[in-house]
């Protein structure tokens, strides 16, 4: 089989289903008829810029990088909120977030990189982080994920 061909069936069994191990992954390829070393899949995987990450439950998944960077900055972005945040407020286009004092400058930080849509830019003082939206509406989207952010399992 060639290999850009193997390539394509390990990136949509990572989207499809939820493989912990190489050996996992190697059940999966053998249902689609494909027969390769556990070392030719370990090249495939590094050339992929696919890794493992501890998800839900503390069980290990494979993630294209990107995916695991966004992935990444999602659970930061959780961490922060749950950790700093004590009050948000959207007014007009903004979204004002007040944090424990000295804390403000992270969560601004994983806003900007989380890569909502609907917001522009953040700014951050000591405990205060002002997010910039285009609309009231997205002012209102930003509250609403930040609190599933918040309660996320």
């Amino acid at each position: 089989m060639k290999k850009k061909k193997r390539h394509l069936h390990i990136l949509r069994i990572i989207e499809k289903e939820n493989v912990q191990t190489q050996h996992d992954m190697l059940r999966e390829l053998k249902k689609v008829d494909i027969d390769v070393s556990q070392s030719t899949l370990s090249k495939d995987l590094k050339e992929l810029g696919i890794i493992k990450v501890r998800g839900k439950e503390s069980r290990f998944r494979f993630v294209q990088t990107k995916e695991r960077d966004t992935y990444h900055v999602g659970i930061m972005l959780k961490r922060e909120l749950n950790d700093f945040l004590r009050e948000t407020t959207a007014v007009g286009n903004l979204v004002l977030l007040k944090t424990i004092p000295g804390n403000a400058s992270g969560v601004s930080k994983f806003l900007d990189e989380i890569g909502w849509p609907e917001i522009v830019g953040t700014l951050a003082s000591v405990d205060t982080v002002l997010a910039v939206t285009k609309s009231e509406k997205d002012a209102n989207n930003v509250i609403k994920k930040i609190d599933e952010v918040i309660h996320m399992v």
